[in-house]
């Protein structure tokens, strides 16, 4: 399948203003953002390493992973930020770290809330908070696929705005649960029946997965990192120590026991 081929999505007049509406809003949060983060956490940004984004499907589990690093004292994960698409819209790299952690903080007020209306708060740890901050990212792994796919020269802007080492996480579930979710949560296009929606999302799957191939083509093998969502639930500690050692971070024992605590099967 093409790089290029042409993503198919059924968004309604509303959703697209919203769309637009947030581009203008996070403008506007990313120029005042030096007043509002207080304190310490105004220079907290000099140790930074790492940038981190998720990439690839929606529906799979990234909320939670994305939770669950921002849980650790070292990492600091907003969710659904759109982190690429930010940067294309005008932030600058300063403005859009200081976004993600306004974002990250406003997020674990609210609970820490995921899909379904689950909360992911790990209590005990790091939620919208840090130690000695050296990574930084968001998760909107299926969202960064799409613009990735519409638009590649945003990893050429990444690369550019962002002049810290580039991670990449993409979370792995069973793809037949996946596309049903999408197919589920998703709206037909006028005149589509369920036989042509579901072959519709199928394809969207895939072009998702071309912008993960994107991806690794531009930063490397190395450069991203495969969790796989079933192997968390069932065995949390080895895919977390996975992750934190793919970024660079210690597993902390108690990071993982309080991590591990909130996770069922």
């Amino acid at each position: 399948m093409s790089e290029r081929s042409t993503i198919e999505l059924s968004q309604t007049l509303t959703r697209r203003l919203q769309w637009r509406v947030a581009d203008a809003r996070y403008l506007l949060l990313g120029a005042v953002s030096r007043l509002l983060l207080i304190g310490a956490n105004r220079s907290s940004f000099d140790d930074l390493r790492t940038f981190c984004c998720f990439v690839g499907h929606g529906r799979s589990g990234g909320t939670l992973v994305g939770a669950l690093l921002n849980a650790h004292p070292n990492i600091v994960m907003s969710n659904e930020l759109n982190a690429l698409r930010r940067l294309d819209t005008g932030l600058t790299a300063r403005q859009l770290y200081r976004v993600i952690y306004l974002v990250s903080q406003r997020q674990v007020r609210r609970g820490s809330m995921g899909g379904g209306g689950y909360s992911y708060e790990v209590s005990g740890q790091w939620q919208g908070k840090h130690r000695q901050l050296t990574i930084i990212g968001d998760r909107k792994a299926g969202a960064t696929a799409y613009e990735i796919v519409g638009n590649p020269r945003l990893l050429d802007i990444l690369d550019r705005k962002i002049r810290l080492d580039k991670k990449f996480i993409h979370v792995i579930r069973n793809p037949f649960d996946t596309i049903a979710t999408t197919y589920q949560k998703s709206l037909p296009l006028r005149g589509e029946n369920a036989n042509d929606h579901l072959a519709r999302e199928i394809r969207n799957y895939f072009l998702r997965c071309s912008a993960v191939r994107m991806v690794e083509q531009r930063f490397g093998a190395t450069g991203i990192h495969y969790l796989h969502h079933e192997r968390l639930i069932a065995d949390p500690g080895g895919p977390l120590r996975a992750v934190c050692g793919f970024l660079g971070v210690e597993p902390f024992p108690d990071y993982l026991r309080d991590c591990a605590a909130i996770l069922k099967k």
